[in-house]
């Protein structure tokens, strides 16, 4: 460990020290938070007993954060994620829930008729077949049956299987399948211990990354209006918070937004005929929200993340008709 460094854990463990995130990272002797500079520090502030508040992987570069020792009395500071934080590791095939989730699947012994009927009672557009041992012996489709049936009105099921369906693994990194999916529209999943445990089709994967997707464009449309509305009701020499001041409202962030509107002479220029601690309250749960989004995490929101953007996205439309 350097001097410098060793100096400043010794200096935090003393008492509590503010800094930016971008001088915390200089004392590690790096510039940018990846999975490895992130992991390296976090172990070494906590073998120091030391804590960050707030977390430095999750606000921007220039926002300050304490670093102290843990139980130390501190003031808690707001941070507002103001700049994207990519994904410290790629996407994998076992972030689609269909991936692990338990397939219906049909013995090769089974007919045609057999088949046929599962895939309309489950809905089914494709089955995999696996012996009662779990030896995969193919996949049989709408497609394949329909192609069976053409050649031969008595097809049976052995005539409707493909022998050699697409298969891929749980740890498999998604980004370079997806091409895969879409060509073949499903591509079968494999455990670590080789047996079938999953399946994504081209319509799972749609629905995840809508998912993933849709909240940043509700973010972005709730930012777009926010902006709208200050920039219609209140005067340029009026954009500040505290000591901050603003040559646009494009300069501000979520965080600024909030405190912005908790003031009494800006709540008093919007003239919105609403309660402003219950406007700006379900703002500021909006920030949270964006600040996870921000950071890329695999995971879709819970249902009450997304509703409260969905309610905040329909009151901003009210408040801002325009489109």
């Amino acid at each position: 460990m350097s001097d410098r460094r060793a100096h400043f854990l010794r200096q935090a463990s003393a008492a509590p020290v503010d800094l930016t995130v971008r001088e915390l990272l200089a004392f590690w002797e790096v510039k940018v938070r990846n999975f490895n500079t992130v992991s390296r520090i976090a172990t070494d502030l906590k073998q120091a007993g030391l804590k960050c508040e707030p977390s430095f992987e999750d606000v921007a570069m220039t926002e300050t954060v304490r670093i102290a020792a843990k139980g130390a009395d501190q003031e808690t500071i707001q941070g507002d994620a103001a700049e994207l934080s990519f994904p410290q590791a790629a996407l994998l095939v076992r972030d689609i829930p269909s991936a692990t989730r338990d397939v219906k699947s049909i013995p090769p012994e089974a007919t045609l008729a057999h088949a046929h009927a599962e895939m309309m009672a489950g809905g089914y557009s494709q089955l995999p077949v696996i012996t009662d041992a779990g030896v995969l012996v193919g996949a049989v489709s709408w497609e394949r049956i329909g192609h069976a049936r053409v050649c031969s009105p008595e097809a049976s099921l052995a005539d409707a299987i493909d022998r050699e369906p697409n298969v891929m693994k749980l740890t498999d990194e998604l980004l370079r399948k997806i091409p895969l999916v879409y060509e073949a529209g499903f591509v079968l999943v494999r455990d670590e211990h080789g047996d079938i445990c999953g399946i994504v089709t081209t319509a799972d994967l749609t629905e995840q990354f809508r998912l993933l997707a849709e909240p940043f464009f509700l973010v972005g449309e709730i930012e777009r209006r926010l902006r709208r509305c200050i920039e219609k009701k209140v005067p340029q020499q009026e954009l500040s918070v505290g000591n901050k001041t603003f040559s646009t409202v494009n300069e501000m962030t979520f965080g600024d937004y909030v405190r912005f509107f908790r003031q009494d002479n800006i709540w008093a220029l919007v003239g919105w005929q609403i309660d402003c601690g219950l406007f700006t309250g379900k703002l500021d749960q909006i920030r949270e929200v964006r600040n996870e989004i921000m950071h890329f995490r695999p995971d879709p929101l819970t249902a009450t993340q997304r509703q409260r953007l969905e309610e905040f996205a329909g009151w901003m439309r009210y408040l801002d008709p325009t489109h």
